[in-house]
Order: structure tokens, then C-alpha cells, then sequence
């Protein structure tokens, strides 16, 4: 599963959502794409799978430097700027980078 990040215009990396369980071929993609992150990453070390629609437990997050940008399948629904249901995988771009990816509005209010 892979946590998704978009920027907003203040330069903030915040969740959007969360992929379904990725395939084998999926993860060996993306794996091999990603680097670990720096000091600083800006999330936290686990987070509670109420979030999005978990029971309530903590996982613990692999961060990863923001570089890698991949392609998602989403539905609508949408709740405090944030997908609802998982997000489908699509495909690793990497003819792209984050500067790329329209900035996502800031839904907090």
C-alpha cells in the first residue's frame, strides 16, 4: 500500500489518500523507483488507519524522498481533501516529476 502526497501552494506535502494493496510486479516497480527520505520528511513515523476507514491501529510509514510521481485510478468521493475508497495503482511516471503535478488545493478550510 503507498500513501499518496500531494503539494499545496504553501509548499506542503500532505496525505490524499491510499492505494489498495499493490501487486507483486507493482511493488518491484516502484520499489526499485524509490529512494529512503531525508531528515525532516515532513509525516509522521506511523499513522492511524481510521484515516481511512480502518479499524483503529497504527502502521508504521516507510517515507520515501517526495520525488516519485505515479499514476492513480480514483473514484469522486472526496472528504477533508482527501480520497475516501483506495486508490488503483496505474503506473510509475517517470517522465515526471512532483513540479509536474498541479497543485492540490488546500481543502481544510
Amino acid at each position: 500500500m503507498v500513501i499518496a502526497g500531494r503539494y499545496t501552494e504553501a509548499d506542503e506535502l500532505v496525505m490524499v489518500g491510499r492505494t489498495v494493496p499493490l501487486s507483486a510486479a507493482q511493488s518491484a516497480e516502484l520499489g526499485a523507483a524509490l529512494k529512503p527520505a531525508r531528515r525532516g520528511h515532513p509525516w509522521p513515523d506511523e499513522i492511524s488507519s481510521v484515516r481511512w476507514g480502518g479499524r483503529d491501529s497504527k502502521k508504521p510509514l516507510t517515507k520515501v524522498q517526495p520525488l516519485v510521481v505515479i499514476e492513480v485510478l480514483a473514484d469522486a468521493a472526496m472528504q477533508s481533501g482527501q480520497w475516501r475508497h483506495g486508490l488503483r495503482y496505474a503506473r510509475y511516471r517517470p517522465d515526471l516529476t512532483p513540479d509536474d503535478v498541479p497543485l492540490f488545493a488546500d481543502f481544510r478550510g
